[in-house]
């Protein structure tokens, strides 16, 4: 297991798509984004290839890019994970721990557009903040 770079606390299920820094949630990248990172050499992938098995690094989610997976309008690309790190109102949402509860069951479920659905039916204030996040990442509905 490779724990958050950022807060070394939760199993990392991110990298960073510049520097490679594995992070657990948007609230971390975030965190992360708040400096400018700087690119991957030789030598910091090797160390980072030392830190983390090969297994869990290829079991690992990577951020999408700008290039990859272009039909797929799920994803979301590195300026739409910028806007959300940028934003004070999402900021704001996260650091509500009910909302944080209910982004890490989903995160964590088999099945999260079920999850999804019975989060969004139970708690009014999570409806507000998916808005939000569709509304920052430009995927709100009109």
């Amino acid at each position: 297991m490779v724990l958050c770079g950022i807060c070394s606390d939760q199993e990392s299920k991110y990298k960073c798509p510049t520097c490679k820094i594995p992070y657990c949630s948007i609230a971390c990248f975030k965190n992360h984004k708040l400096e400018p990172c700087q690119p991957v050499t030789e030598t910091n992938e090797s160390s980072s290839s030392i830190l983390a098995s090969s297994s869990e690094s290829a079991e690992r989610k990577q951020l999408p890019t700008d290039t990859a997976d272009e039909d797929d309008t799920s994803r979301l690309t590195i300026n739409q994970l910028t806007s959300l790190a940028h934003s004070s109102e999402v900021t704001k949402y996260l650091q509500d721990p009910q909302i944080r509860d209910w982004v890490t069951r989903i995160d964590r479920s088999n099945e999260p557009e079920k999850e999804i659905d019975i989060a969004r039916a139970a708690d009014p204030k999570l409806e507000e903040f998916i808005q939000l996040l569709l509304k920052t990442t430009g995927h709100e509905h009109h």
